[in-house]
Order: C-alpha cells, then structure tokens, then sequence
C-alpha cells in the first residue's frame, strides 16, 4: 500500500523506514529539519548534543535499528567512568549507589529512612492498581518518603526535567508498575532480574554524535523524504486518506494509510476534526528546558575544578541551585572534545516546585552565567569556560500526569474508527529515543500485518 508520514522527527523517520522495507510505497513529509530534536552541532572544536545525548543499549528496537542501518559498527559505548552518577544533596555531591545494599552505606539517606526501605519486600501491592498514583506517591508507599523524595523524584528530573508529585507513574514510569504488579516488589523484581540475566541499559551513541542516527534513516530514505508542510488530512474520495501539502509547489498527496507523527499541537490541528480526542493532546503540559554546553580548552591549566570522572550528576529539589543536573560529555563519550579538553552540558529549566520553567527566556549570557555559578556551588569549579553554547527547548517535555491513561485508550478507540490512519509521539507514547522507536515499530508493525 502507500503510506505517508507526516512528520520527520525520530519517531516519523524511523516509522517511514519501516515501511520500505515491509515492502510500501512510502512518503515522508517534514517541515523543518529531518530529526526532530536529535541534532549535534560542532562548534570550537567541541561536538555538541542539542537534545538527546544517548541511546540505552537494552532496547532491542532500537539494537534492531541500528543493526538494519549498519550503525551497530559505528556504536560509541559509553566509558567506564560513566558508570560513576551523583545526586547534590545536603549540598554536596553523593555517589549514587549500584545496587539497594550501597543504599545503607550512602550518605543520601538518613538512617530512619534506609531502615524503611529495608521494609519495601514487604510492603503488599495495590489490589487494585491505581493508574493515576503519581510517582512521588509510589515511591512513598513502596520506599518512604524521603526515599521518594531522594532518589525517585531525583530520577525523574533526569527523564522529566518534571515533578514527581505531577507525573502519573503507569503513564510515567510503566516498567516500574510492571515490577510492582509481577513481583510485589521493587527489590523482589531487580533481584529476580538479575536471576534471568535481564540486561542493564548502558548509553551508547555514534562518533560524530546522537544525529548519526536520523540522519542514518534520512539517506536510507531517499527521495522518500520531501520537505513541505501539511495543511490538512482528509478522507480521500475513494477511500484512504488525502492530504494537502504547502511547498513549491503546494499540491495534494493520497494514500491508504497517514502515520501522524509530529508533535502534539500539530496532531491536534490535523487530526482533531477526525479523531476528537487527539484535540486534548495538546493540553498536557510540557516542561521548558535549557541546554547550555560549556567547553574548557585545557581541563589542567589552570584545573576547573571539578571531578570529572562520572557520568554527571542531579539536583535534588529543595537544595539552593536551580539547576537540573549537568553531563560530563567529554568524560562519557570520547571524541566530543579536543584533546585535554573538557566539555560538560548543563540542563537547566524543569516544570513544578522548585524549578526554573522561566530560564528560557533569559537570554545566552544569562543562561551561561546562571550554570557556572551553580557549577562552582555544586562541584567545585574554580574558572570561566573558554566556550559556551546555549539551545533553548520551551515546548520540552511532555508530562504526562493522571488521566493520561485514559486519554490514550479513548484516542485509540476514536483511531480504530479510522482505518489507515494513526499516531506517533512523544506526548502519547512515551519520551525518550528507545521509546519512539518502540512506538514507530509497534505501529508499522499492525499497519502493514495481514489482517
């Protein structure tokens, strides 16, 4: 059949792949730059993330990807020393412990509270689960609440730039209400899946940065991938779907079945007079988020200060910094600054209590002057960067809170009414790059199955 996709961000490109090779006549339309926010820029010397920074390696989607595109030999895995991650707390730097033992010899909890999730194999799971408990009430019930607060709503601002206390965990955080339905318990499933051999995620990204990967599926695509913009999606006059495109020229495209996969306020403009539901996509809330990558020539002369062997660290709220965390990108990756060189990425922003939504509209010298001050207070640096570079993201992140769940299935329930057409993104399925590309095969995978 032929198919169109609309949008060209990860999840667009990597569905329009999919159905090439399933063997369709495949269309992919984009209005801007093919990738979405996976883009790497070069600047000075230093090779820079401007969204995403890495892929997990556990996602066989993905692994799957990669092997189709041959980018499974040009893999980067991440360095040893990336194992090594810190949350600020008490203002200071804690290690962040491997495994729940480490818990009871780490300095990020108190002893009443290391005594309490010593408790969680016992704590009994909802009877019925609840799908609209946060995850900051989750991490209360199952771990306590400082432990919530420590280390659960801590993770979730690495994920999120969000607060727990606003994200729904099944919406979420899925796989940890997996664990609690298969196994009662948090610490039962990680044990149990360590019995199975159940792999650990490790970052993994590319030599020349995390857009190898779109730009991988753009040239396995081809002429597939045209630039324009559409207008609107309507049922064509002999079944399947037509669209109208603006571009030079502007002009009508039909097929049998429309992948949407474009974010949420451009679904709801194209699909909302189809699929009524779509239309609430556009209310769930985002968190804004700055990026400000910050390069130091040489790391030694003078010293900057900081311990640079780890993956990174963050904030937990309630400390005086606002900022969200920062990666050592030099220390993770290799090749992402010139020789004795270091470059680190500063996450600033977030949605909820505590955090900072307004920095994106400061401007660039703000934005840098706000990271290096937290970075002295939080890790120690001692000097001004020699290179700053600042991207600003004010639509960000979705957050997906209670009710998402039911937003979803009345969404796929208005979808089944519309053969041929469906829908991608990160505000319905999941952020994350392993996410969408999950997403965009689970779709191709039923749009083009026998029936």
């Amino acid at each position: 059949m032929r198919i169109i996709v609309v949008g060209g961000g990860i999840s667009g490109l990597t569905a329009a792949y999919l159905a090439v090779r399933a063997g369709h006549e495949v269309l992919c339309i984009e209005a801007g730059q093919p990738g979405g926010l996976i883009q790497t820029e070069h600047h000075q010397g230093f090779l820079c993330e401007v969204g995403p920074q890495a892929v997990l390696d556990n996602a066989p989607d993905t692994m799957a990807l990669l092997g189709a595109l041959g980018l499974a030999e040009r893999a980067l895995h991440a360095n040893p020393a990336a194992e090594r991650r810190f949350i600020f707390k008490g203002g200071k730097l804690h290690l962040v412990p491997s495994s729940p033992p480490g818990l009871l010899r780490s300095g990020l909890l108190s002893w009443p509270a290391k005594l309490r999730l010593l408790a969680e194999p016992f704590v009994r799971p909802l009877t019925v689960p609840d799908d609209d408990e946060t995850v900051l009430a989750f991490g209360a019930r199952r771990l306590g609440g400082e432990a919530a607060r420590v280390l659960l709503a801590t993770f979730v601002i690495g994920v999120f730039a969000g607060a727990a206390d606003e994200l729904a965990l099944a919406a979420a955080l899925p796989r940890l209400a997996a664990m609690e339905r298969g196994h009662g318990s948090l610490f039962r499933a990680m044990i149990a899946a360590r019995k199975t051999g159940a792999k650990r995620g490790h970052p993994l990204s590319f030599p020349d940065g995390l857009a190898e990967l779109p730009r991988a599926l753009a040239s396995a695509l081809g002429p597939r991938l045209v630039s324009g913009r559409v207008t609107s999606i309507e049922p064509g006059p002999s079944g399947g779907w037509r669209l109208h495109v603006e571009g030079t020229p502007a002009r009508r495209e039909e097929a049998q079945s429309v992948v949407v996969a474009t974010d949420a306020v451009s679904a709801a403009r194209l699909l909302g007079h189809l699929v009524p539901k779509v239309g609430l996509l556009a209310q769930v809330p985002t968190s804004p988020v700055a990026v400000c990558a910050l390069g130091f020539r040489d790391a030694r002369s003078p010293p900057v200060g900081m311990r640079l062997d780890g993956y990174g660290f963050l904030v937990a709220r309630g400390e005086a910094p606002r900022l969200l965390g920062c990666q050592y990108e030099s220390s993770t990756f290799a090749g992402r600054a010139p020789e004795g060189a270091a470059l680190v990425r500063c996450i600033l922003g977030g949605r909820g209590a505590g955090f900072d939504p307004d920095i994106v509209e400061q401007s660039d010298a703000e934005i840098t002057r706000r990271a290096v001050s937290d970075l002295r207070q939080i890790a120690g640096l001692t000097r001004e960067p020699d290179f700053a570079r600042v991207w600003r993201h004010p639509n960000g992140i979705p957050q997906p809170g209670p009710g998402h769940l039911r937003l979803v299935a009345a969404i796929e329930e208005e979808l089944a009414a519309r053969p041929g057409l469906r829908l991608l993104g990160h505000t319905l399925r999941g952020v994350g790059v392993n996410e969408s590309v999950r997403a965009a095969t689970s779709v191709i995978r039923t749009l083009t199955s026998p029936s």
